[in-house]
């Protein structure tokens, strides 16, 4: 080999190192031989002219492939409880909505069962949720899991105790319903508490959590506690349509935990 030829071959190894280095250890020696029969052929001119620009295409074509390749490999399919957590909150998202479709229709039982289904299914996304995201900031998703846990299951009691059969209070038969009004607060409040949570550790879909967010706030407003609008007016319809919002952040969320991958665990997870 010339001390001419060795030069081209040098130069050009350096400019190889634009690939990522597994795939300069398997094809480094091939591409340069590639290299110098292209300066056998078509000149030492036309080959250099001919030469960085390829370089630079497939380089790049090749860590887009590698990256791709690695963030799929840290990713893991939804476990088969996540897979059941998260249907189960598209089943109670689900009824919720369907609470605003033909209202004559729903009988008093149909109803707590809705609620209940519902109750349920924020339940069980509050769980996946946590599972998924814990790694992220455990005691942080910590702090919005419980809440929701609490409440929905506190909220989920005195439903079916007003249903299966009313208090008996200084001789006079009458529903606990200030303290199912309470836990109402708390589930609503705690729920909004859960997708600001959710929303800050960027785990899950920022669109879900947001909406949880805004459908859960104004689940609260709209409760009728405070008095904010009347039925029928522009501002109940507002409120109804964004309480809409709530099932279907439960919905989205639950489509997430159903089939999307996960973030593979890492080694020690984050505190915070």
């Amino acid at each position: 080999m010339t001390s001419a030829a060795g030069g081209h071959e040098r130069l050009y190894r350096g400019l190889l190192r634009l690939y990522p280095a597994d795939y300069r250890a398997h094809y480094s020696d091939q591409m340069v031989q590639l290299f110098t029969d292209q300066r056998r052929e078509v000149g030492t001119t036309r080959a250099w002219l001919r030469a960085p620009a390829d370089v630079i295409s497939t380089a790049l074509g090749e860590h887009l492939r590698r990256n791709r390749t690695v963030a799929h490999s840290m990713t893991l399919a939804p476990t088969p409880a996540g897979r059941l957590l998260g249907l189960l909150g598209i089943l109670g998202g689900g009824f919720l909505l369907m609470g605003y479709i033909n209202l004559e229709a729903w009988t008093p039982e149909l109803v707590t069962l809705r609620l209940v289904l519902f109750n349920l299914g924020a339940i069980a996304i509050a769980i996946g949720v946590h599972l998924r995201q814990a790694d992220a900031g455990r005691l942080l998703s910590l702090s919005g899991a419980i809440p929701v846990v609490l409440s929905n299951v506190t909220y989920v009691a005195f439903l079916l105790l007003m249903f299966a059969e009313p208090w008996q209070l200084g001789g006079e038969r009458t529903h606990p319903a200030n303290l199912w009004e309470m836990s109402a607060v708390a589930m609503w409040l705690s729920n909004a508490w859960f997708g600001l949570v959710t929303l800050r550790l960027g785990v899950m879909n920022g669109w879900s959590a947001f909406t949880l967010m805004i459908g859960s706030i104004a689940a609260f407003a709209g409760m009728g506690y405070f008095g904010l609008a009347a039925n029928g007016t522009l501002g109940e319809t507002v409120k109804m349509t964004l309480m809409a919002l709530h099932g279907l952040a439960w919905v989205l969320l639950g489509l997430e935990l159903a089939f999307r991958r996960r973030p593979a665990p890492t080694a020690s997870a984050s505190e915070g």
